[in-house]
């Protein structure tokens, strides 16, 4: 790759940019350093494979999906902005130390437990849908939830992260929203990355089986049954930004 893409897009894009007093200058150097960096942002042969630290260990669990139209958002939230004509106004999530685009663990256990309870239909072997919540995702009273568990007996949510790139080669292009504040004035397009449409995004976690003791009886949702639930889950709902109007949809 040669480029660390964190620092390439959140140091290296507004650092040979020029100053005017307290702001950045908007001519056509600036335009033209600025319009070189989206070019390599999203350019082909930049995938760097981040390796899985958990992948000999019997309880890692991987699967794979196919990043559909239009794409998948993440870290839009993070200002990235300097009033420069075509710079790429909104933030990404990239891995710190890689540099890679990822969709964060904590993002993917967000969206796997707000979907939890619509999905998950207990057996009777099974535990009921708020214990096994509190325990695969943990609660705020600590009652016998993961927080109680040790490391090693908890479920582990890791980054989400990209293993092949689209049929151009590339992991990431670029895309606009236009919204509209006022209906009496034209609508200014805002520019922004997103994950490119056909790359294949691999999830990874480490699933323990649950256990639930009640009234003398012990109720067990597998990590096989965990793992088919997740899979469920994120190919219905999505992941990442913007998932109400299609994006971070797989197949």
């Amino acid at each position: 790759m040669g480029k660390n893409l964190h620092q390439l897009y959140y140091k290296d894009y507004f650092s040979e940019i020029k100053w005017a007093g307290e702001g950045y200058k908007t001519d056509k150097s600036n335009k033209a350093e600025v319009s070189e960096y989206n070019k390599t942002l999203t350019g082909n042969h930049l995938l760097f494979e981040i390796p899985a630290a958990l992948k000999d260990n019997p309880q890692y669990r991987s699967f794979q999906y196919q990043v559909l139209y239009p794409g998948l958002v993440t870290g839009i939230g993070i200002g990235h902005e300097a009033s420069i004509e075509g710079e790429f106004k909104l933030g990404v999530h990239f891995d710190w130390t890689w540099g890679m685009p990822v969709i964060y663990g904590s993002s993917v256990k967000g969206v796997l437990r707000a979907y939890f309870a619509d999905f998950y239909q207990p057996t009777e072997t099974q535990p009921q849908e708020k214990d096994a919540k509190n325990d695969i995702f943990g609660c705020d009273d600590k009652d016998g939830t993961q927080e109680n568990k040790s490391i090693y007996d908890r479920d582990i949510f890791f980054d989400a992260v990209i293993v092949k790139p689209d049929r151009k080669g590339r992991i990431l292009c670029s895309d606009s929203i236009t919204p509209h504040p006022d209906p009496l004035k034209n609508p200014i397009p805002i520019t922004f990355m997103k994950i490119a449409p056909g790359c294949t995004i691999e999830f990874r976690f480490k699933l323990v089986d649950t256990k639930i003791m009640k009234d003398g009886k012990e109720y067990i949702l597998t990590a096989d049954e965990k793992e088919k639930l997740f899979r469920e889950i994120l190919t219905t709902v999505g992941v990442g930004a913007k998932t109400n109007v299609g994006y971070g949809q797989l197949k």
